[in-house]
């Protein structure tokens, strides 16, 4: 018994540790315990620049300020952003419709589940993966039972998708709460679902999403289109043509957490996703409350009314599939002959656009009426739901 408690005692230190090189049952008991506080020293904020411009150090004051902020971020309402008017893409091919509508089974359960991190940071219930692991044989059933009917009714508890926000540091100086990238840990149970709907969707991404996007598709990499990038601002700098071009780099500012949710739902649904699973992706997304941990409190919680949470296995193929929405007006544009792309060679490909996730580069003849149409193309899309940090070459 006393080695049983011993032991206890140092799996606690050690998921709370986060150190993963450091293996179970060598009494590390002090080691892990001592990784804990120099941890939390290292990740504790002790003072940030005010919206104000007053350097604040007062914790109560930093707590309420960061709710504000985050409330902010994640609640206010603007302009719904891209109203389709015409669709090229194919969507969903039939053979995915019946993928994502067939009956989950208790293994595809378990199998997402032995995909995950078994000490994962966990979500507001506290459990880790390593959790329903270990004890399977007993929780499975129940959870198995409630996959079938949240995939059987498109919806589940609302207290399943509730999300604690960390604060992860930008960069090597923080001085506004601009420079922390708020990352959701999740329920392990809302995971699942995630997990599994991504396992489903995937082997079809590559036949629904152009090759101008790189990240998240399987069989892509991001390599290929910065060998394209590096080729693009190689003939730009050698070229000795009257007719210039010009390269567009667009950073989207707090892209996730400022992505509305009646766009998404309008993809979706543009998409051919079935009706069920439309329903079941954003009865998870809209239910969820978000409470920030703050120097390891939990702060008062907020419904947010739009983002995707970071952290959410799920959040990036949605994006993506939002950003494609930006990739087909812009080749509408070309078609057109309104947006005029580039060429390498003589008989090359045009290159009007590539993305890398939520960072987007655009490519045009250097002309004024260009950069109008661009323009024109961008606040469609964005409509001052996503902001662009714009660099121009």
């Amino acid at each position: 018994e006393y080695e049983s408690i011993l032991f206890q005692e140092e799996t606690f230190w050690f998921q709370k540790s986060r150190e993963k090189f450091i293996r179970l049952g060598s009494r590390n008991t002090s080691f892990f315990h001592a990784q804990t506080i120099i941890r939390r020293k290292r990740h504790k904020i002790h003072g940030l620049f005010l919206p104000s411009g007053e350097w604040c150090t007062h914790d109560s004051t930093l707590q309420w300020e960061a709710i504000t902020f985050f409330k902010a971020l994640f609640c206010s309402k603007d302009t719904t952003s891209f109203v389709a008017t015409a669709w090229s893409s194919g969507g969903l091919p039939s053979e995915a419709h019946m993928h994502l509508l067939a009956p989950i089974t208790k293994e595809e359960v378990y199998q997402a589940l032995l995909s995950m991190k078994s000490y994962k940071a966990p979500g507001p219930d506290g459990f880790q993966p390593i959790f329903f692991k270990m004890y399977w044989e007993d929780v499975g059933d129940m959870v198995w039972s409630f996959f079938a009917k949240a995939f059987s009714t498109g919806n589940f508890p609302a207290s399943v998708s509730d999300t604690l926000l960390v604060l992860i540091p930008k960069g090597e100086s923080q001085r506004t709460f601009k420079d922390f990238r708020p990352i959701s840990l999740c329920n392990v149970i809302y995971k699942l679902v995630s997990k599994v709907l991504v396992s489903r969707l995937r082997p079809y991404l590559d036949s629904i999403i152009h090759p101008w996007q790189s990240s998240f598709i399987p069989g892509r990499s991001t390599k290929d289109n910065a060998i394209v990038l590096q080729e693009v601002v190689h003939h730009m700098h050698k070229s000795k043509s009257k007719t210039g071009d010009f390269l567009l780099k667009l950073d989207l500012e707090k892209a996730y957490d400022r992505l509305d949710w009646d766009f998404l739902e309008q993809t979706l649904k543009l998409y051919g996703f079935p009706e069920r699973i439309v329903s079941l992706i954003m009865h998870g997304i809209t239910s969820t409350s978000l409470s920030l941990l703050w120097n390891g409190n939990k702060l008062d919680g907020f419904k947010p009314i739009r983002g995707l949470c970071q952290g959410d296995p799920f959040s990036p193929y949605l994006f993506v599939l939002c950003m494609e929405c930006l990739g087909i007006m812009i080749q509408q544009e070309v078609e057109e002959g309104t947006w005029k792309p580039i060429q390498l060679t003589r008989h090359g490909p045009k290159l009007s656009h590539i993305f890398f996730a939520d960072d987007v580069l655009l490519f045009a003849k250097a002309e004024k009426e260009q950069a109008i149409t661009i323009n024109r193309v961008l606040e469609s899309f964005c409509c001052d739901t996503l902001y662009p940090n714009i660099h121009i070459q």
